[in-house]
């Protein structure tokens, strides 16, 4: 938190209310016992050596003085004092997180995992400065990332950014034993409240999907051009009656804006997402080309239409 400090740059400034400023850093970060804080206040050139203890007592008594509530140091905390609120806390009510979780519930929606990471990522920093249990239990619960390992997906998305090759250790549901794949990262996406992993399987040759929540460890990391083409599925298609704002503008581009519509190009990870993405326009959307793709979509709804009569 601090560097030491020379003895010169402290000639201005009360070593009082310097220790009480790291004091309660310290505390914030972790329980600490007298001995520990003498030794860090030491080290940073706030305090001699041959000082009493008593004046840590007295910074610890400022402390309580500007509204913190500090422990005792006893048997029950290790000898350690805790640091249980500080004038410094955020109070939320129970009614405003229940605001901020249908508000989140609402963008996260059309949410990328870029934005939902940051929005993890300050529903945790607002727990860290609330002091009420309940409440920081409640603001850590409105994220859908609360059971997932967070720091694996930022740095999957920088390994796809840098399309780096990545060995790890798989969970495949179907099979009895883990397995290890080599996967050159390409994307990662956020799907139905769940995290996946876009990559090309080098022993497989071919395109793979991975839940990331079955990636139980990154065994190694290679950067650099692996001269794996990225293969994708491109498909045009007519969409009547459709919100430009819908679209996907990292993989779909308006080709041409028409009377009563739009041509669209899109570029899809493979036949499967293609398909699913051109069944979600519904009644408004039209497939040009390619001819396969077309019909492997009519094949789709008829046989939905024959769930449906059946």
């Amino acid at each position: 938190m601090f560097k030491p400090a020379e003895k010169s740059e402290l000639n201005q400034i009360s070593l009082t209310g310097m220790r009480a400023i790291a004091m309660m850093g310290l505390l914030i970060e972790a329980p600490r016992s007298l001995q520990e804080i003498r030794d860090i206040f030491i080290s940073w050139n706030i305090m001699e050596p041959e000082h009493s203890d008593d004046i840590l007592r007295i910074d610890l008594n400022t402390l309580r003085y500007m509204g913190c509530e500090i422990s005792r140091a006893d048997v029950r905390s290790d000898g350690k004092y805790i640091l249980t609120k500080h004038p410094f806390s955020i109070n939320i009510s129970k009614d405003e997180v229940a605001v901020l979780n249908r508000a989140y519930k609402k963008i996260k929606s059309k949410a990328d995992i870029r934005l939902i990471l940051k929005f993890d990522d300050l529903f945790k920093k607002f727990a860290e400065h609330v002091s009420e249990e309940e409440i920081k239990q409640s603001l850590y619960g409105i994220s859908i990332l609360k059971s997932f390992d967070t720091e694996l997906i930022k740095n999957l998305i920088d390994d796809s950014k840098q399309r780096k090759t990545v060995k790890l250790i798989y969970k495949n549901p179907s099979a009895k034993e883990n397995s290890e794949k080599t996967i050159v990262c390409q994307k990662v996406t956020l799907q139905n409240d769940s995290v996946y992993l876009y990559g090309f399987d080098t022993n497989k040759n071919k395109s793979v999907v991975l839940n990331v929540k079955r990636i139980l460890s990154i065994i190694s990391r290679i950067a650099g051009d692996c001269g794996i083409e990225i293969r994708t599925t491109n498909v045009k298609f007519f969409l009547k009656n459709f919100g430009v704002n819908e679209l996907d503008e990292e993989n779909e581009q308006i080709l041409e804006t028409l009377e009563n519509g739009y041509i669209v190009e899109g570029r899809y990870y493979n036949e499967f997402f293609a398909v699913q993405r051109i069944l979600s326009f519904g009644a408004n959307c039209t497939v040009l080309e390619p001819v396969e793709l077309r019909e492997e979509v009519i094949r789709k709804l008829k046989s939905m239409r024959n769930v449906y009569n059946a």
